[in-house]
């Protein structure tokens, strides 16, 4: 496990470096006061390349008992994808709450395997924050809902 720890450190460090790059030479990132296209990709970036770093650095000095190789389970991540893809899909054509919310009650039951009490109360206020948060405080339009075109 340590040897695939430590690449997808490294990769995940070259990869926040090729961010910054990108960010730096195409976008231009402008000033402190006055951020242009590449500002938050290159903080992203570099917050990328830190934590890579500092992974590989951490691996370095731990030492770690051989564990017994477990079977691979990809049905967790082929959810994961499958739900993404269908919420992207269900945004437009349905609308912006009613997406989130059956994206985020799909997400906390199947690939969870939350009960319903928590899995409805993460789902409800996780939806109505994030509906908040996009148009009320950063003034971002999302598609509305199909029951109200």
């Amino acid at each position: 496990m340590r040897t695939s720890e430590r690449i997808t450190a490294l990769v995940t460090s070259i990869a926040g470096a090729a961010v910054m790059v990108y960010g730096w030479r195409t976008l231009n990132i402008g000033s402190i006061h006055v951020p242009d296209a590449g500002f938050f990709p290159f903080l992203c970036g570099a917050g990328l390349t830190i934590l890579g770093v500092v992974w590989m650095w951490i691996l370095q000095f731990t030492r770690e008992k051989a564990a017994p190789a477990q079977p691979r389970r990809w049905h967790r991540p082929v959810l994961s994808l499958a739900l993404m893809v269908l919420y992207g899909w269900a945004m437009e054509s349905v609308g912006y709450i009613s997406s989130t919310l059956v994206f985020m009650v799909a997400w906390q039951k199947v690939i969870e395997g939350e009960r319903w009490p928590k899995t409805l109360v993460i789902s409800l206020l996780g939806s109505l924050a994030m509906y908040a948060l996009f148009v009320f405080f950063l003034k971002v339009p999302v598609p509305p809902e199909l029951f109200l075109r």
